[in-house]
């Protein structure tokens, strides 16, 4: 896939000699949408449903063991004295980012010492919630924001701001799934009962804009409780915090995309779909569509994401994404796939998993990057063209940049585990996304089942879907074809099935027992992508791939393994690649495959490399820290030919990965 191809719907394909789904239809095991809500066509599995696996496992070990677990100890943000916590710290959203992060991370680990971090967030805020439903820390009216709190200028008491509430919203929501503690449920009905109240006096933007911008996050939590209560005061609800929010419907279908605040637009694209679910009207849907296509043709970048430092900020891959912006668009994309099914989500989300994330954070996780960039040559603290700038926005460190990144950047890769694996609305499962893992659900008739997924996706071709269970069971399972390859095959029990559609879902229904097996093959070839001023791009399935480039890391400030560094090359990083023949590229280019080590996303461990001829550009130098203006492609260099060396881009912290290429 290529983020410049057309919308499309997704076929499902019932695997031939299956039976038929007339045969397995069959109730949700799962809490799914009550009408009149449209039905979704698959239903998220609680925390610690899916069990990450290999290189995965890793990124969340690694997280436990770096910021994510250990940052009330770093951080006075969300230290002891929190306001979340009853205390005098900060009372605004970084205890509630974190905790969106934590709470899904303990609970995927079973991690008992990360657990009773959480609890005393999650029982702070039920104990202590007023009697009219309001909830969190008390309204403050002697305190101020100050512009560098990013609540904007106008220096307005803190109050009862909508904004934060509905980042712990998501968390008790994970809360509750993961534990059933059903105090949940009366606390949120309380409180939305507050909100319905309060609105019509004291709208979305009666304290900050942010609350008005990000109301599909509190949209999205209304329909959660519906779907457990059925209370009819939740949908009229809705309907008022819809229409107090931003028109993301009409913004995305304007076709204008010009200067959106970054982090905004990576939660507000899912809101038209999320109230799709209400009004049952294509139109939501398509400006979801729309608004992403475009997005993409004026912001995209090829690590999958728009620019935003902290607005958007066209095609040049030296403009920044925000790590928030990250893990926050993945949130999108999981959510607008549940809801759909469609499987450009998943596509999307792949790319931005694969390529953005793991490339934005300290391989040991004890440090991120506020922006990134897709041709990143220095990282250190001299001029970058951003529109918001922050001191050391570029560098590795805990909270260098701004520090919403530091807190909220640690739902990337748990509400990533979480989604590998879905049920569906006729008590089946799914698997829309890939990586090692297993997951342990109810299907059919309420039977518990295990699936044992072994792969090295996205490094490797091939997935093996084991089953484990006690008895026979009849469910459909749901696997995805990626759009990028033509020429998968799925086989099982060793029977190969007819050879699926590129960009399709399969529907495999039958009756399973102990021991079957899936086994999937997506065979990967190399292919271009073109980008900022006729550039190209090197993809290989899922994977982008960025130039070798070997790093010197300096102390800023600070001790310690959180320690502030830069990043400086030891390589020349000005090439242009050669294309000696448009029609067949990468002829006689080979790509070469180490073993995946348990942390894959580095310089020296990278699994997978891609030699290519290129050229040295000397017209194309630095300035500042950054690099010039990238040459319109095709262009001639004089210089000889040398090999250069390709790696995953979620692997390189100093990276070309939008190349100008050279006429030979």
């Amino acid at each position: 896939m290529t983020d410049r191809m057309r919308w499309k719907r997704v076929p499902r394909v019932v695997a031939a000699l299956m039976l038929p789904l007339t045969l397995i239809a069959g109730t949700p095991n799962y809490t799914a949408n009550r009408p009149p809500l449209a039905p979704n066509p698959y239903l998220r599995l609680p925390p610690g449903s899916v069990e990450a696996r290999g290189w995965l496992l890793e990124q969340l070990k690694l997280s436990a063991r770096g910021m994510t677990g250990h940052l009330d100890e770093l951080w006075k943000d969300v230290g002891p004295d929190n306001g979340w916590l009853g205390g005098k710290g900060d009372s605004w959203e970084r205890g509630p980012y974190w905790l969106d992060g934590l709470l899904p991370l303990a609970y995927t680990l079973k991690d008992p010492v990360l657990i009773a971090k959480v609890q005393p967030w999650i029982e702070w805020s039920l104990k202590h919630q007023r009697a009219d439903g309001y909830f969190g820390p008390a309204s403050d009216t002697t305190r101020t924001f100050t512009p560098d709190q990013r609540v904007l200028a106008w220096q307005e008491p803190r109050k009862e701001d909508w904004w934060p509430h509905m980042v712990m919203l998501k968390v008790m929501e994970q809360y509750e799934e993961a534990t059933g503690d059903k105090r949940v449920l009366d606390f949120m009905t309380k409180y939305f009962r507050y909100q319905a109240a309060r609105l019509p006096v004291d709208p979305l933007d009666h304290w900050t804009d942010w609350a008005k911008s990000r109301g599909g996050e509190n949209l999205a939590s209304i329909y959660w409780l519906y779907n457990r209560t059925g209370d009819a005061f939740l949908l009229d609800l809705a309907k008022l915090i819809f229409s107090q929010t931003d028109d993301w419907t009409g913004m995305m279908e304007s076709g204008d995309p010009r200067d959106w605040h970054g982090v905004n637009t990576g939660m507000g694209v899912k809101q038209p779909g999320v109230y799709y679910q209400q009004s049952k009207d294509q139109r939501y849907l398509k400006a979801v569509a729309k608004g992403i296509n475009d997005l993409m043709k004026y912001h995209g970048q090829i690590e999958g994401l728009f620019s935003g430092d902290e607005l958007l900020h066209g095609t040049d891959p030296v403009q920044g994404t925000e790590l928030c912006t990250v893990v926050e668009y993945m949130f999108s994309l999981e959510t607008l796939l549940d809801i759909t099914g469609d499987v450009d989500f998943a596509e999307r989300l792949e790319r931005v998993a694969f390529n953005a994330l793991p490339a934005q954070v300290k391989p040991d996780f004890t440090g991120r990057q506020y922006y990134q960039m897709p041709n990143q040559i220095i990282c250190d603290t001299t001029f970058q063209n951003f529109n918001t700038r922050h001191w050391g926005t570029i560098l590795f460190g805990l909270d260098n940049g701004y520090g919403c990144c530091t807190a909220n950047y640690h739902q990337g890769w748990p509400k990533f585990t979480t989604h590998l694996w879905s049920a569906t609305p006729d008590g089946g499962l799914a698997s829309l996304v890939y990586a090692p893992s297993a997951v342990k659900a109810r299907v059919g008739d309420n039977v518990e089942v295990q699936f044992t997924e072994d792969t090295e996706y996205p490094f490797g071709e091939s997935v093996t879907l084991t089953l484990g269970t006690a008895k026979d069971v009849t469910f459909p399972l749901h696997v995805r074809i990626p759009a990028w390859c033509a020429t998968a095959t799925l086989s099982v029990n060793g029977v190969t099935q007819p050879a699926p559609k590129q960009g399709s879902i399969q529907v495999i229904a039958r009756t399973w027992k102990n021991g079957d097996r899936v086994e999937l093959r997506f065979p990967m070839n190399l292919r271009l992508s073109r980008w900022h001023e006729e550039s190209v791009g090197i993809e290989y399935g899922p994977l982008v791939f960025a130039l070798r480039i070997n790093e010197e890391w300096k102390k800023v400030r600070g001790e310690g393994p959180y320690a502030t560094y830069a990043v400086y090359p030891k390589d020349p990083w000005n090439f242009g690649l050669i294309m000696p023949n448009p029609e067949k590229p990468f002829e006689g280019v080979h790509v070469e495959h180490a073993p995946v080590q348990a942390q894959p996303w580095t310089l020296a461990a990278a699994p997978i490399r891609i030699v290519l001829p290129a050229k040295r550009l000397p017209m194309w130098q630095q300035y500042n820290s950054v690099t010039g203006p990238i040459p319109w492609s095709p262009l001639r260099s004089k210089e000889p030919v040398q090999d250069v060396v390709l790696i995953p881009y979620g692997c390189t912290k100093l990276r070309i990965s939008e190349f100008p290429f050279v006429e030979q």
